[in-house]
C-alpha cells in the first residue's frame, strides 16, 4: 500500500510546492479540519466511485459538500455510480479509504476537480494515511493528476 512517503517522493519527482503534514488524525473530514485547525471548507476530499461497468473515478470537491451520485453519473455518461468499496479504493489509488489524496494514485483513473475548489489558494486533502493531510494547491491537483474540472452535483 502506498503512504505518506510515497506521495512526497512524487511531488518531489514532479517539483510541486505542496506539503505533507502531520496531524494525528485526519481519517474524515471533520477530524482533518479539527486537527490542521483549519475550516472544514479548506478540506478537499477524495472521492472514489465505481460505475455501472466498472469503471473507477475519483472526485475532489470541498469536504463540506456532498455529491449527488445520480446526477453525477448522468453527467460523467454512466447508468450508476456508487461509492467503490474499501477494496476497490486501496486496489484502485493505493491508499485506504479517508487517506486518499487527490493525486499519485496507483492506477491511472479519471480524476474530476469541482470547480469551486478553484477558488482556494490552497487546500488539506488525504496526505497518504489517516494521520497526515496533503497542503496543495488546487491547480496543482488539476495539473498533476490531469483533472477534469467540472461543477459537480451537489446535494
Amino acid at each position: 500500500m502506498f503512504d505518506e512517503k510515497y506521495l512526497q517522493r512524487f511531488l518531489e519527482e514532479k517539483g510541486v510546492k505542496a506539503k505533507i503534514m502531520y496531524v494525528g488524525e485526519a481519517a474524515t473530514s471533520k477530524e482533518a479540519s479539527r486537527t490542521a485547525g483549519v475550516s472544514i471548507d479548506e478540506i478537499a476530499k477524495t472521492v472514489v466511485f465505481t460505475s455501472d461497468t466498472g469503471d473507477i473515478v475519483a472526485v475532489v470537491l470541498r469536504a463540506d459538500r456532498r455529491v449527488h451520485q445520480k446526477r453525477l453519473s448522468k453527467l460523467l455518461g454512466y447508468k450508476k455510480l456508487r461509492l467503490a468499496t474499501e477494496e476497490e479504493v486501496v486496489k484502485a489509488t493505493g491508499y485506504p479509504p479517508g487517506a486518499v489524496p487527490p493525486v499519485a494514485h496507483r492506477k491511472k483513473i479519471p480524476v474530476y476537480v469541482d470547480r469551486e475548489l478553484l477558488e482556494l489558494d490552497i487546500v488539506y486533502a488525504g496526505g497518504g494515511s489517516t494521520e497526515h493531510l496533503l497542503v496543495i494547491s488546487p491547480q496543482d491537483i488539476v495539473k498533476l493528476s490531469e483533472a477534469v474540472i467540472i461543477d459537480v452535483p451537489k446535494k
